[in-house]
Formats: structure tokens, C-alpha cells, sequence
């Protein structure tokens, strides 16, 4: 099955109903939240979504106030990011040109995503956002932005970094 929500059936009332995966659509929702796909995320939020970013203290409410968000990003929006390609396994996509989803994990109505975003300035960020399920759509996610840093001289003798050799 393709497309945005891939299903799976449930046996309920004694007839098969199709019901959309959970890890499914909040991956869905991360690639069209990446790649500032209004369209899509319009299929894939719940009518109660509220985005949060703890860091910042601010709290979006719904599809409407979302969207005017994408739209007013300074430098001419996101319009012109999109996805050109998406490759990989259950656990690995990457959504080009600025973003690549790293992880996902969870259960039930909760996930967790890390992607790794490069922002227009050129820096690169981690980028997690935690999203909490109802009714088969993402109704919640609360996201944290981290910049990435060099890492500090004084714990050299003990760790290794992704730009040092392999030993």
C-alpha cells in the first residue's frame, strides 16, 4: 500500500475496517512537516493540533495558524524547499534538500523523531519532535531545536568525534 497513510485492517464488530498505522502517519506527518507540505499535512493532523516548541514558549494552534506560519517564514517562506526524493528503510529516509530524518521511535499513541536540518543561514541543527497520536492523526507534537557545536578540547582524551579518524 502507498501513499501518505499506509493502512492495516483491525477485525472490530465482527468486520475487517482499515485503520491507518500510527508510526506510519507520523512519519508521513514529518517528511510533509520537513518539507512544508500544507497539503499534506492537512490529511495528517487531528482538528485539535497544537504544535509546541518548549524552547521558544510558543504554542501553535491548528492547521489555519500553521500554515501562516510556512508562509511568513522570513526569505520567501519554505515554498521552494519541498522533497525532491525520498530513499530508505522503515527507520532511515532522507527528505532532500534541507532535511534528513534520522530516527523514529515508539509505540502506541507516542513517537519520537530526530532529524538533522541545515537552515538557510547554513547552520545545522538537530531537530526532535515528539508527537502524541489520536484518532489516527498526529494531534500534538512538541518539538527542540539544538544547534550543532564543535566539541570541547577538554574531553578529548575520552571521547571520539565523528570528525576525528577512526581508531
Amino acid at each position: 500500500m502507498g501513499g501518505a497513510n499506509p493502512g492495516s485492517s483491525e477485525f472490530r464488530a465482527g468486520r475487517v475496517v482499515k485503520t491507518a498505522n500510527a508510526r506510519s502517519v507520523f512519519e508521513a506527518y514529518l517528511k510533509a512537516a520537513n518539507s512544508r507540505d500544507v497539503a499534506a499535512l492537512q490529511g495528517l493532523i487531528h482538528h485539535d493540533f497544537e504544535d509546541v516548541y518548549p524552547q521558544s514558549g510558543e504554542r501553535t494552534r491548528g492547521l489555519a495558524n500553521l500554515q501562516a506560519i510556512i508562509e511568513h517564514y522570513p526569505g520567501g517562506g519554505y515554498a521552494g524547499l519541498g522533497t525532491d526524493r525520498v530513499v530508505g528503510t522503515e527507520d532511515r529516509w532522507v527528505a532532500t534538500p534541507s532535511f534528513t530524518v534520522l530516527r523514529i521511535e515508539g509505540t502506541g499513541d507516542t513517537f519520537t523523531g530526530v532529524s538533522r536540518g541545515r537552515y538557510p543561514d547554513g547552520t545545522d541543527w538537530f531537530v526532535v519532535t515528539i508527537g502524541q497520536m489520536r484518532d489516527g492523526k498526529v494531534w500534538r507534537a512538541e518539538t527542540y531545536f539544538a544547534q550543532t557545536f564543535k566539541a570541547p578540547g577538554w574531553r578529548s582524551q575520552w571521547v571520539k568525534t565523528s570528525e576525528s579518524p577512526k581508531r
